[in-house]
């Protein structure tokens, strides 16, 4: 038996590389759930799009309807937010806005998937933002503000191609701008205010030709303009607000300065009606505006002078009843408006007097109902309101108080559902709201609460252990992690999940010692904890609960920083009653202590966070301040006696400030500041002679601020800054040797980044300017020799990520995440040629891929690193070419309880390739009773009353069982023998009939189990 048919079907997008596997899936409970935050989704033929955030950021979505089709398309800032916006249909395609590393805030367009979700341009170049805003589309093209780095902000307008994209008119001309805002269409032409520079902030209108954008009228004489606070259409024309000296006032116009009049000072003097909402119904315009003795109440107007008058007096006196968010659907204006009587209600108007009333009194009496969110919906118009017995639902109205009903309880009693960005879609409703118990998600309803469906749970709860601080342990790897039930608390792992296990409860309850400045001799880590009542302490630990130790005891608590390892001791900083001074430790409680009171007295001699412990030739090197030189270059033996100062490079009190260091053979390369020489290179081997400047980049006492220090062999790799341009440059230690490797940078401070020195030369990211983007380089140590590796991410997108470079494979190659659009975030490999760069890793769906990536640790063949797959949460991965995973089936999440209590879900086997024995299994269920499975390749974590649907959507119904009369049961799973199925993630979950159950009083539920193919 293979995997069903459902489940290839699945299976068909979930299939990952098998070199990278997760470790363990250490914290499955979470924080709670979080809402996806979506404004609003826009019919794109057969699906509709939305921005959401979820756990890949905020970042572009589309549906068909089903939780199956509704998917993220692709994940374009990946660690981050693209927030796509200004979403507008132009035919076939959607124009939006977002922002991408190494383009900015710039134009794309999607025609609702992954591959057609490309970049229409970069209208500005580079990583600066061309800033497209206020999109609306008028005929063939979508009209926008953006800026070119040339004209500044003016008016452009695509046709959804990169040539078809261009400048209508620079109204002001030059590198200033114009700001157009407001942009409004009516019939074929475009109303918007711009300042010129010339008559000010004015009215303009544009054919959506450079001939045909000319200024309307200039309302306010001068440079200073007009304030405008709306635009509407009203027909061919525009109705606005604005304020010509006479306050916020009702205008219209016809796109000419003579068709271009007030429609009446309606609060005689500056004071100002503020009219808002202008909103068409037949051949007048209905808006809100202040008026003395009235308050804000509902207005009409015909486009004249004298057709312009307050049509009702809803809230009699000089309250007003505050008419907002109107909205015509079928010759009926919907609003909602308050009165004494009734409280804030929904409304109606034709745009008479007579035709103007409340539709129904929802929350009956003085309380309001509170209406929002009014959207049309085929013949009628649905909106949000809070009534007694049912909270915030769904009503619905179609302009009488007849037709004005509740439309269904989607959340039944008290609770709300709060639904909003309500848009109709294929005969249904599309929006987001709380029902299903997984927060503020996307949802899809006939009306009914059996036809409501949550599309998907895309702000999914937080199940993080974040892993940090990896170092070596005999054959294992050490780290600290967060727990469900200890908190944060060192752990070591062999890399597979049975061999991930917590050491020692350092801390003993929930709260955890939150290990830091871990470091290890390979056979021990160090590190620093926090205990409750004692503070932060210095431990070591040789990978077992026995072996762990508290190192220090102190009144105050010693707080060991910056520790580093000399042989097979740890130095660091600590405080005591002289300070902060250098501390050693040999592992043992009478072996830590202070090596020497540089600072005589209560004066600290290492100040915050500025702990650099190198070792190099058999010395520790360290910066400290002795109150007398300043801070200085030191060095230790590891003695009180062998703990002296170096040199004086800046004579006195003053600090030559020595950091960045890094040892190069049996010296020590840092950045100082020397007299008469500024903040240069130097290097030292422990003696007042042998500390030399190694180069003197910028002659006399300006500096060239030497950053980014790099060991590479008996060389280091730096940036510097000469002549007000940072490069990256390579130094043997003399000036000789010292040379200049790029000459890109121009006067951007900060070009270059991730420096990281494999056997096969210098990698580093850098954007060149020639509009590939921020990409991977290499150099060989000479300027012919340095070069672009590989365009990754398309154009002008940036491909690798900052911070996750690192030396593999004993140092010769480099592991790196980066993205290329197509599969999303993943591992790439590269030995520094195009040829040798390779994506190696496929998770996840196209355009999607991993999360995040971070604390990358390279030991023998294996990367560890902490990474989200989408799935686990930020959990430990291990990356090794020559293995292909591990198998395994890991429980996680709370079980549902029934008559029994829990049921519990587990493993029988392991989920190898061929093993056609493996199955799930059942325990701890009701007797003799219908058991049923759950499966999906997601986790979720949805509430559903008190308990939680642990498997994410889309899912499948797996295998059912009858239990026995022992409460067990046990399903095959029987796993094919095809090698493609290696690395796959499946979640089950099983539901279970029981009278007792706490599912609706009709089943129980077990906790999640997720398995993964391995070899």
């Amino acid at each position: 038996m293979r995997l069903s048919p459902p489940l290839l079907v699945l299976a068909a997008t979930a299939l990952p590389a098998v070199a990278q596997s997760l470790v363990a899936n250490i914290v499955t409970t979470t924080s709670g759930q979080f809402g996806a935050a979506i404004d609003r989704f826009v019919p794109l033929g057969s699906r509709a799009l939305f921005a959401a955030a979820g756990v890949h950021g905020r970042e572009l979505w589309a549906t068909d309807g089903t939780p199956a089709g509704t998917m993220l398309l692709v994940d374009l800032q990946p660690m981050g937010n693209s927030n796509p916006d200004e979403l507008v249909v132009l035919g076939n395609e959607c124009l939006f806005v977002a922002t991408v590393q190494g383009l900015g805030s710039e134009l794309w367009k999607t025609d609702g998937t992954t591959a057609g979700t490309v970049l229409v341009r970069d209208l500005l170049p580079g990583s600066g933002n061309g800033a497209p805003a206020e999109l609306v589309r008028m005929g063939s093209y979508v009209y926008f503000r953006a800026t070119d780095g040339v004209s500044g902000a003016e008016l452009w307008r695509s046709d959804g191609t990169s040539a078809g994209t261009t400048l209508v008119a620079d109204l002001r001309v030059g590198a200033g701008s114009s700001t157009p805002s407001k942009l409004t269409v009516a019939g074929n032409r475009l109303f918007f205010t711009a300042n010129d520079a010339v008559v000010g902030s004015e009215l303009w209108v544009s054919d959506g030709t450079t001939a045909g954008t000319q200024l309307v009228a200039d309302l306010t004489a001068g440079v200073g303009g007009t304030s405008f606070t709306l635009v509407a259409p009203f027909g061919n024309d525009v109705l606005f607000a604005a304020d010509a000296g006479s306050g916020q006032e009702p205008y219209v116009s016809d796109g000419t300065a003579a068709g271009t009049v007030s429609l009446g000072d309606l609060v005689p003097g500056t004071g100002g009606s503020a009219p808002r909402d202008f909103v068409t119904v037949g051949a007048v315009a209905l808006f809100s505006a202040d008026s003395p003795g009235f308050g804000r109440e509902l207005w009409r107007t015909d486009g004249t002078l004298l057709g312009t008058a307050q049509l009702v007096d809803i809230e009699v006196g000089a309250t007003g009843s505050d008419p907002q968010a109107l909205l015509e659907h079928n010759g009926v204006v919907v609003f909602a408006a308050t009165t004494g009587a009734a409280g804030r209600e929904p409304w109606r108007s034709d745009g008479t007097a007579a035709g103007t009333f409340q539709l129904l009194d929802v929350n009956p009496g003085t309380a309001a109902s509170a209406p929002v969110n009014f959207a049309p919906i085929g013949t009628e118009v649905w909106f949000a309101a809070n009534s007694l017995g049912t909270g915030q639902e769904f009503w619905r109205t179609d302009g009488t108080t007849a037709g004005t009903a509740l439309v269904a309880d989607l959340v039944p009693g008290n609770g709300s559902t709060l639904p909003h960005a309500i848009t109709a879609f294929a005969g249904q409703v599309l929006f987001s709201g709380m029902e299903g118990g997984a927060g503020d998600e996307p949802q899809i309803t006939d009306g009914t609460s059996v036809g409501t469906l949550l599309l998907a749970d895309v702000g999914r709860p937080l199940s993080n252990s974040n892993p940090t601080q990896f170092a070596d342990l005999g054959p294992d790897v050490y780290f600290a992690a967060a727990t469900d039930s200890f908190g944060t608390e060192p752990h070591r792992t062999d890399g597979t999940p049975f061999g991930t296990s917590m050491i020692a409860d350092v801390q003993p309850g929930s709260f955890g010692s939150s290990p830091a400045y871990s470091v290890g001799d390979g056979s021990r880590v160090f590190f620093q904890g926090n205990l409750f009542g004692v503070g932060r302490e210095l431990f070591v630990t040789d990978g077992t609960g026995p072996g762990t130790v508290r190192l220090t005891s102190a009144v105050p608590a010693v707080e060991p920083r910056g520790m580093g390892m000399f042989g097979s001791s740890v130095v660091f900083s600590g405080n005591g009653p002289n300070g902060r001074e250098p501390w050693i430790s040999d592992g043992t409680a009478a072996g830590s202590h202070e090596l020497l009171d540089v600072r005589p007295g209560p004066n600290s001699a290492i100040g915050l966070l500025e702990e650099n412990f190198t070792v190099a030739g058999g010395l520790c090197f360290f910066s400290a301040n002795d109150g007398i030189y300043g801070k200085e270059l030191w060095v230790t033996d590891g003695t009180a006696a062998g703990t002296r100062m170096v040199v004086d490079l800046l004579t006195g009190l003053a600090s030559s400030d020595p950091h960045d260091l890094v040892a190069v053979g049996n010296e020590v390369y840092f950045t100082a500041n020397g007299s008469g020489v500024g903040y240069e290179l130097w290097r030292s081997d422990g003696t007042a002679a042998g500390t030399v400047l190694a180069a003197d980049l910028v002659a006399g006492p300006i500096s060239s601020f030497p950053a980014s220090l790099v060991a590479a062999g008996n060389q280091v790799f730096f940036t510097a800054s000469v002549g007000g341009h940072r490069e990256v440059y390579v130094s043997g230690g003399t000036a000789a040797t010292t040379a200049v490797l790029t000459s890109t940078a121009g006067s951007r401070p900060s070009a270059y980044s991730d420096l990281t020195w494999t056997s096969q030369g210098l990698f580093f990211l850098t954007d060149d300017l020639t509009g590939a983007g921020t990409e991977l380089w290499c150099s060989d140590g000479t300027m012919p020799g340095t070069r672009m590796v590989l365009d990754i991410g398309p154009g002008q997108m940036s491909g690798p990520v900052s911070g996750t470079l690192a030396a593999v494979l004993g140092g010769s190659h480099l592991l790196f995440g980066a993205t290329d659009l197509v599969t999303g975030l993943q591992l790439w490999l590269s030995d520094g040629t195009a040829a040798g760069t390779q994506r190696v890793t496929s998770l996840g769906v196209p355009g999607v891929g991993f999360v995040s990536f971070a604390e990358f640790f390279a030991t023998g063949t294996r990367l560890f690193f902490a990474a989200d797959d989408g799935i686990s949460g930020v959990e430990p991965w291990f990356y090794d070419p020559s293995g292909a995973g591990v198998a395994f089936a890991l429980p996680y999440g709370p079980s549902c309880n029934g008559t029994a209590g829990g049921p519990v879900i587990g493993g029988a086997g392991l989920p190898s390739l061929g093993n056609t024995s493996f199955a799930i299994t059942l325990d701890n269920a009701l007797p003799s009773t219908f058991a049923f499975q759950l499966v999906s390749f997601v986790s979720s974590n949805i509430a559903i009353g008190n308990c939680r649907q642990l498997v994410g959507f889309p899912l499948v119904t797996g295998a059912s069982v009858f239990t026995d009369p022992a409460g067990q049961g046990a399903a095959l799973f029987p796993i094919p023998t095809d090698p493609a199925y290696l690395g796959l993630n499946v979640f089950f979950q099983w539901g279970i009939v029981d009278p007792m159950g706490q599912v609706f009083g009709t089943f129980a539920a077990s906790n999640g189990l997720q398995v993964r193919v391995g070899p």
